[in-house]
């Protein structure tokens, strides 16, 4: 699900990405996006992409990829804190 357009635009001002970057990262349900609120572990994970971004150089799809290695280590040690309410898939639904 796709946000609607001021969501965007918030969550693009509160992490740093463009409204274009955050779009795709919800089209490609790399971030899940429910509700009107800005919800704090999403912003987080939008926040770790843009520092991937600007601290490696990374492209987006770069960043996507490094991102869930970094879930599944997380997941692997155990580190994982809590219920996730923004998460990646590894596979598309459908």
């Amino acid at each position: 699900m796709v946000p609607d357009d001021a969501l965007l635009r918030r969550l693009a001002r509160s992490s740093g990405l463009r409204s274009g970057e955050v779009r795709r990262l919800a089209e490609l349900e790399v971030v899940i996006v429910g509700g009107g609120a800005l919800q704090p572990a999403l912003v987080r994970r939008l926040r770790r992409i843009r520092r991937l971004r600007r601290d490696l150089g990374l492209s987006l799809d770069a960043a996507i990829i490094v991102l869930r290695l970094l879930d599944r280590i997380d997941e692997l040690e155990g580190t994982r804190p809590g219920p996730q309410r923004a998460r990646v898939l590894d596979e598309l639904p459908g």
